[in-house]
């Protein structure tokens, strides 16, 4: 049924005219806004080179009012969320929300799922990036396929696929107007798989060009997500402190010595096995982020203080970022002080309503000044179509 549905709507994208041309979509300042999952971050750089857009990364599962400002700084007429609620906070929506940015969000149950919308979306809005387009098949949760699919060149778009999840994907794979497949075959993808793959995409893409390679996991590429498995074990364990949840604390356990498993399997020289325990303790990881996410909301939102002097941390970020761009800002700051204050006198309601006034505030000076943020140098040299 679900491919059946794929289906429809893929036929009804290729036939319907261009919703927005390609070349007012390429003038347009977009921003692409996605978590630092391999796969949904792959799409996104893919998306981002195609719109000539601009990519803002979050940690996964986590908000940062800075990750906000740095879009601010592109002064975007739009932006793109890529990857559902857990990967990318909805606090970046309620930060969209009132500084008047229109975005969209793209995403599915999974990343698989999100892979589907983002190209149901991109179809829609945009058919023409799908002319003559590369199609990358690859597992959606292999480190290194996906790494080798953002270095292939030319102008391409990643499918991904696991062992339960072919139906959907190759589907679209086939279908987008394309002669050019590249199957990336890999120690997590299963040879039945791949044999499914391969039958589907004959079936529809005539006197096209399909290739596999195989790819086999080497010292660097298991190193590589083994150092993400540690980075992502310790962004679980900052958002546990001060927080008790047996189901989390288990999983950390789980993810601890699945990290030390891959350690001793990589100095071993087994880079197989060091590999799969290293991308299942990121997995394990990112549940943990997952459950603590949810947790530190019922805690902000039993502290009424502590949430009103988040609310007021957030606007002082993106304060700064009008005062680079030399806007006056003194009467939100004055605002906020008074917020503050009221917050010291536990007078919470005076600073709800002060704390308003400084976001439409910050809103109004935002839109009004947009042109004078837009085109400010991003830390780390970031730039127009890059991560």
């Amino acid at each position: 049924m679900m491919e059946k549905k794929v289906l429809v709507w893929l036929f009804s994208a290729l036939l319907l005219g261009s919703i927005i041309p390609l070349s007012q979509a390429q003038s347009t300042s977009i921003v692409i806004l996605v978590s630092d999952n391999e796969a949904d971050s792959a799409l996104a750089e893919e998306l981002a080179t195609l719109l000539n857009a601009s990519v803002v990364v979050t940690t996964w599962g986590v908000y940062d009012p800075n990750v906000t400002a740095e879009i601010m700084i592109y002064g975007p007429d739009k932006v793109i969320i890529i990857g559902g609620p857990d990967a990318v906070p909805r606090d970046y929506e309620t930060d969209l929300k009132e500084l008047g940015i229109i975005y969209v969000r793209w995403y599915g149950g999974d990343r698989y799922r999100t892979n589907l919308d983002v190209i149901q979306n991109a179809l829609e809005e945009y058919p023409e990036l799908f002319e003559n387009v590369k199609i990358i098949i690859a597992h959606g949760r292999d480190l290194g396929a996906i790494k080798l699919a953002k270095g292939i060149e030319g102008k391409k778009f990643i499918i991904y696929v696991d062992n339960n999840l072919t139906n959907t994907t190759e589907v679209l794979g086939t279908l987008v107007k394309t002669r050019n497949v590249i199957i990336l075959k890999s120690q997590l993808m299963n040879n039945g798989t791949a044999e499914r793959i391969r039958e589907r995409i004959r079936e529809r893409v005539r006197d096209g060009n399909i290739t596999e390679e195989n790819l086999e996991v080497t010292p660097e590429m298991a190193w590589q997500a083994i150092e993400f498995a540690i980075n992502r074990t310790e962004t679980a364990k900052e958002m546990l402190d001060n927080l008790t949840i047996p189901a989390a604390t288990k999983l950390l356990e789980l993810a601890e010595e699945k990290i030390q498993i891959a350690n001793e399997s990589y100095n071993e020289g087994n880079y197989g096995k060091a590999y799969g325990q290293a991308i299942a303790a990121k997995a394990h990881a990112e549940a943990i982020i997952k459950l603590a996410s949810k947790e530190w909301k019922n805690v902000l939102h039993a502290r009424v203080n502590t949430q009103l002097e988040r609310e007021i941390h957030k606007l002082e970020v993106k304060i700064k970022v009008l005062e680079k761009a030399g806007i006056d800002v003194t009467e939100i700051k004055t605002r906020l002080e008074s917020a503050k204050n009221a917050i010291q006198s536990a007078d919470y309601e005076t600073a709800k309503e002060l704390i308003e006034e400084a976001k439409n505030m910050l809103r109004d000076a935002f839109i009004q000044g947009r042109g004078k943020i837009r085109g400010m140098n991003l830390p780390g040299g970031t730039g127009r179509g890059r991560p």
